[in-house]
């Protein structure tokens, strides 16, 4: 009996180490998740701060066409939207220079003076 029971190999024994390697896979998924999560809230952070630093202001030109007699042949006055500050626009956006990277996003433009 007892050598039979050393050959079987067709059940699945339920032990402490089963336990444990199934407990572990589920906590390292749990912190992965965790992980992943916080980095994808940080990435939406950041995308909603740029977006809030849009100007969303507009401003077009008027055109005319004026005739030798000193009246217009054609008018067409302009318009525009001047975008006023919001409350969550007082957040100004830095850039930031890597030593060793050359960034070819500011052509050469002074980040001060953004």
């Amino acid at each position: 009996m007892f050598s039979s029971l050393i050959h079987d190999e067709t059940g699945f024994v339920v032990s402490a180490e089963l336990a444990l390697i199934v407990t572990l896979i589920f906590t390292g998924v749990a912190v992965g998740m965790a992980v992943a999560r916080d980095a994808l809230v940080m990435e939406l952070n950041d995308i909603s701060e740029m977006i809030g630093t849009v100007s969303q202001s507009y401003n077009v030109a008027g055109l005319s066409k004026p005739r030798n007699n000193g009246n217009f042949h054609a008018e067409c006055s302009g318009f525009g939207y001047n975008d006023g500050q919001d409350e969550c626009d007082c957040k100004k956006v830095n850039l930031t220079n890597v030593c060793g990277k050359d960034d070819p996003s500011n052509n050469g433009i002074d980040n001060e003076s953004l």
